[in-house]
C-alpha cells in the first residue's frame, strides 16, 4: 500500500511541474532615449493579455491589458505625466478605442499572472472610480515605474501599443492589425 502511495505522489508531482509552462518576459519593445545634457531613460513596453468584456449597454468588447516600464537611468530624476484622451478613432476604420489607466498598481512579480495580475476588469470598464484620469510621478535616479494601460476595443485581431517619447513629448502608440494611430499623452522632464 506505501507503494501504491509513494508512486501515486510521484505521478502528482511530475504531471503538476510538467504544467508550468516556461517564462517569458513579455516586452514588446524597448527603447532608449538621451537629452541633450546626457540623460538616459529606457521606455519598455509589453506584449498584451487580453479578453472580452460587456460594458453596461450589453455590448461586447474586447480588452488588451499591457504594461509600461519607465526606468530612469540618468542621475536626474524625471516628472513623468500621462493623460489619455477619453475615446481615441484608430485610422483607417475609425473605430474607437477607450483607454484607461487603473488605480492597482503594476510589479515585476506580476508580469507571468494571467492579465499580468490586474483583476476585474469588468468593473474597470463600467466604473470610473477604479480608474485614473491621469498619471504623474516622480522617478529618481536608477529607479523603475510600472503601470497598466487597459485598452477596450470593438475591433478584434492582434493588438499593439508602445509608449514613446519624442523630445519631452509622450506619444502612445496603438496598431491593430493593419490599422495605426499615434494618440499625444504627456510627457517625461528632467528635473534639474
Amino acid at each position: 500500500m506505501r507503494l501504491l502511495v509513494f508512486f501515486f505522489l510521484l505521478f502528482v508531482h511530475i504531471i503538476s511541474n510538467g504544467q508550468v509552462g516556461p517564462t517569458r518576459n513579455w516586452v514588446y519593445s524597448e527603447d532608449k532615449y538621451k537629452d541633450f545634457k546626457g540623460n538616459f531613460v529606457m521606455i519598455s513596453n509589453s506584449l498584451p493579455k487580453g479578453g472580452g468584456v460587456v460594458d453596461n449597454n450589453g455590448k461586447n468588447l474586447g480588452y488588451r491589458v499591457f504594461w509600461n516600464r519607465i526606468t530612469n537611468e540618468s542621475l536626474t530624476p524625471i516628472n513623468f505625466h500621462v493623460k489619455f484622451p477619453d475615446a481615441t478613432f484608430v485610422k483607417p476604420k475609425g473605430y474607437s478605442v477607450k483607454i484607461v489607466l487603473p488605480k492597482e498598481n503594476m510589479k515585476y512579480e506580476k508580469i507571468q499572472l494571467f492579465d499580468f495580475g490586474l483583476t476585474n476588469l469588468q468593473s474597470l470598464f463600467n466604473d470610473e472610480s477604479n480608474q485614473l484620469s491621469f498619471l504623474d510621478k516622480k522617478i529618481s535616479p536608477k529607479e523603475d515605474y510600472f503601470f497598466y494601460v487597459i485598452m477596450f476595443i470593438q475591433e478584434t485581431g492582434t493588438a499593439r501599443a508602445e509608449l514613446i517619447l519624442k523630445g519631452i513629448n509622450m506619444y502612445y502608440k496603438i496598431k491593430v492589425g493593419s490599422d495605426s494611430t499615434l494618440i499625444p499623452c504627456g510627457n517625461l522632464t528632467y528635473l534639474r
